[in-house]
């Protein structure tokens, strides 16, 4: 009913004339044209679309960051922020460059050691009129230096009558023997301690050495060159330290050949003032050649890990070449075949100011024989080159293998590339 009424309205219309075939034809090809741009305009959008969300969600659907959003803050393996100085364009004349940067470029670690830290020289500093950013105290008064720490001519303060704070060795110190020291290659010492009523509120540590003058003030928190002190309390603390020179506390220096056993001294002060009473380590200051150049290894355990250092021209020092034509010197060979110079834990190559020549060096340790039963044993080796310092550090297991490590490192089981280094002139003074 509701159709035919429909069209019976429909049929009222005045009726229009009949179209001819020229207009039918146009008439569709019109409708084709608009269908076709209809259908184009369609299409564009959604490829646009496409494009849109591949550039916007590229890389796993994460969102491109704002480039005028702040970056993210370098940060070390410790998870503490990189300190920085703006980099200048080294081709540009007169730019300084930023010390530490331009360390990093120098210096290229093996796969199987991790950089500990890297110190520039203090005439990298100067040139850009700048002092160096760690508070490491140096003072004539003593020739000891603890990084990051702050040297008072006074005694240390003795033991607070009651309710003292507590301080122990670290687990795993080697307590019974003495730390072996070369002047100027930091090493390290690792104590704990809780605060006079059995907590972690310490605050700050104090070291000192017997028949040297004044002591030196630690904060438990603090970032040196080779990373943070640690924290208070049972996480404990790293607290490294050198000599500047192989002097005994009268100021009489050690000759080649001589050693000094010297007492360090370490308390604990929490944050009501109480001084514990002191933790005690020998150190035995070892006098070994200084010069232009300086390589040091030191090792966890005293067992038979070898040093090798090439120079420019392809030579290398080690214990089967002690000494060749460009100066360089191995003046301590440890553990030799754990029979010779046992128990000394670090070996040392130099050359002497004005010999080394500039040019590209490599060094490498090798694990030669195990002297403690096959345990791991960590190697620190610490580089001096034209007044600046890089440390790093890697790790042996097993026996060892006899065999020489003096061409391309193999197996780092027993042969590791430590670190690759561009050494400028030293000729001009520090």
């Amino acid at each position: 009913m509701k159709r035919s009424r429909r069209i019976e309205r429909f049929s009222d219309a005045p009726s229009e004339p009949p179209e001819s075939e020229n207009a039918r034809a146009m008439r569709k090809a019109a409708m084709g044209c608009g269908i076709t741009t209809l259908v184009t305009l369609l299409l564009a959008g959604l490829f646009g679309l496409g494009i849109f969300v591949t550039s916007r969600f590229a890389g796993g659907g994460e969102e491109r960051p704002d480039r005028t959003a702040e970056p993210e803050p370098e940060v070390d393996d410790q998870g503490l922020p990189v300190p920085t100085h703006p980099v200048a364009d080294p081709t540009v004349p007169g730019g300084a460059l930023d010390p530490l940067a331009e360390m990093r470029r120098r210096y290229v670690p093996g796969p199987h050691v991790r950089v500990e830290g890297m110190i520039p020289s203090d005439r990298a500093y100067r040139a850009q009129g700048a002092t160096s950013p760690w508070q490491s105290a140096r003072s004539a008064d003593t020739p000891w230096l603890v990084l990051g720490a702050t040297y008072d001519r006074g005694s240390a303060p003795s033991a607070s009558p009651v309710s003292a704070p507590t301080i122990l060795h670290a687990p795993g110190e080697v307590t019974s023997r003495p730390i072996d020291l070369i002047p100027l290659v930091p090493v390290t010492a690792r104590v704990g301690a809780m605060d006079g009523s059995g907590g972690p509120d310490v605050m700050h540590y104090l070291v000192s050495f017997d028949g040297y003058p004044g002591h030196f003030s630690l904060p438990v928190r603090v970032q040196t060159e080779l990373g943070p002190v640690a924290a208070s309390g049972s996480e404990g603390a790293a607290i490294r330290f050198s000599i500047g020179s192989a002097q005994r506390p009268d100021r009489s220096f050690l000759q080649r050949g001589e050693s000094y056993v010297a007492t360090m001294r370490i308390q604990a002060v929490d944050s009501q003032g109480r001084v514990s009473q002191p933790v005690t380590r020998q150190v035995n200051i070892l006098p070994l050649g200084q010069g232009d150049l300086e390589v040091a290894m030191t090792m966890s355990l005293a067992t038979d890990l070898d040093l090798y250092v090439t120079d420019p021209a392809g030579t290398t020092v080690y214990y089967g070449n002690t000494g060749n034509f460009s100066g360089g010197q191995l003046d301590l060979d440890a553990n030799a075949a754990c029979s010779g110079n046992l128990g000394v834990q670090a070996e040392h190559i130099f050359w002497p100011t004005g010999q080394a020549p500039a040019g590209t060096y490599s060094v490498r340790v090798a694990h030669y024989e195990s002297c403690v039963g096959g345990q791991p044993v960590d190697y620190r080796v610490t580089v001096r080159a034209c007044g600046e310092t890089v440390v790093l550090t890697g790790r042996f297991t097993g026996m060892g293998n006899g065999q020489s490590c003096t061409g391309r490192a193999g197996d780092p089981g027993w042969c590791q590339e430590v670190v690759s280094f561009q050494l400028p002139s030293c000729r001009v003074s520090n």
